[in-house]
């Protein structure tokens, strides 16, 4: 896709021969080693701070069988010489370089369709994981052939390394009806504890990521992208907290120019219901349960614009309130 269409959810592979010039700074031939259990992808653009951080904590892992791919999406600080150094140091390790900057997204996608394991988990550039993670969600998919994934418990924290929040335990998208699963991933997405549930930094099938559009060119793009999934299959869930995320707030008009150029500044919630819909009207599905799905995305839609409506009804009363009784 070239830089400033928009993508409807239908998106074609990247080809990373044609979409921007790419090299790598890994000359060992990849075609040759035996493919991965797990692929764990990290796309970067000006990380070297905390990238170490993030890599030091994949190749601490206690179990073996991964590969480690990381694409650059042409940095300017001095990232590609961080990841030199973990390439020389580590075989699992790969980097392809991208000369030109093709946006948050694409990137994701792109070193997503770079990776070859059974197993596939994006990583943050600042975020980390606890050395037991592979071994523990591997062992779980292992025991769940019908689940497209794995989640596990996560928590925030800050520059400073005090935790800002945790994840709170519990099940999340684990149900045996595609409507079911759709009802339990809008549920926890639209929970203002947003920790309860982010699919996208967990340990997903190969097999079901290939069922999927990947990451749309959306402001909602991960969570589409989540409502993909569930479509697929369950999610089973470790109640084990195996995963660091940087705490970092942004606002919209920061983040979405950054994740691609042809996103403006505010991600309008009916973006998000809109995709939704498009997802369930192609996803693989009968026309009964086809029905049921669209009936739970306007009824959560429904429920979400009702919300947000009481909730600006309430700020705007107690600004009224204590305007009268208070000034």
């Amino acid at each position: 896709m070239t830089s400033g269409e928009k993508n409807d959810g239908n998106r074609q592979p990247v080809n990373p021969q044609a979409a921007a010039p790419i090299s790598s700074i890994d000359s060992r031939s990849v075609s040759v080693r035996p493919l991965p259990r797990v692929s764990f992808a990290i796309p970067v653009r000006n990380g070297e701070r905390f990238l170490g951080r993030a890599l030091d904590s994949l190749l601490a892992q206690d179990f073996e069988d991964f590969e480690v791919v990381v694409c650059d999406n042409a940095s300017t600080d001095k990232t590609s010489d961080v990841i030199r150094r973990y390439t020389e140091r580590d075989r699992r390790v790969r980097c392809i370089l991208n000369e030109e900057d093709i946006g948050q997204i694409e990137n994701f996608n792109r070193v997503y369709e770079l990776s070859r394991g059974e197993f596939f988990r994006w990583v943050g550039a600042d975020d980390w994981l606890e050395p037991d993670y592979a071994r523990k969600c591997v062992a779980v998919l292992d025991t769940r052939p019908d689940a497209v994934g794995v989640t596990t418990q996560w928590r925030f924290m800050n520059d400073a390394g005090r935790v800002e929040s945790i994840d709170v335990p519990g099940p999340r998208v684990d149900a045996p009806t595609p409507y079911q699963r759709l009802c339990l991933t809008l549920r926890l997405l639209q929970n203002p504890q947003a920790l309860l549930f982010d699919p996208i930094y967990s340990l997903i099938r190969r097999n079901a990521l290939q069922r999927t559009g990947l990451l749309p060119i959306n402001p909602w793009t991960d969570r589409l992208l989540a409502v993909e999934l569930c479509l697929l299959g369950s999610f089973c869930h470790l109640d084990d907290c195996l995963s660091t995320r940087r705490a970092v707030f942004e606002r919209w008009k920061e983040r979405l120019p950054r994740y691609h150029e042809s996103l403006g500044q505010r991600g309008h919630r009916a973006m998000l219901y809109v995709g939704c819909a498009k997802i369930v009207h192609r996803a693989p599905l009968s026309a009964g349960q086809k029905l049921g799905c669209f009936g739970a995305v306007f009824a959560y839609w429904l429920r979400d614009d009702v919300r947000r409506r009481m909730q600006r009804i309430m700020r705007s009363l107690n600004r009224l309130i204590r305007t009268c009784f208070l000034a």
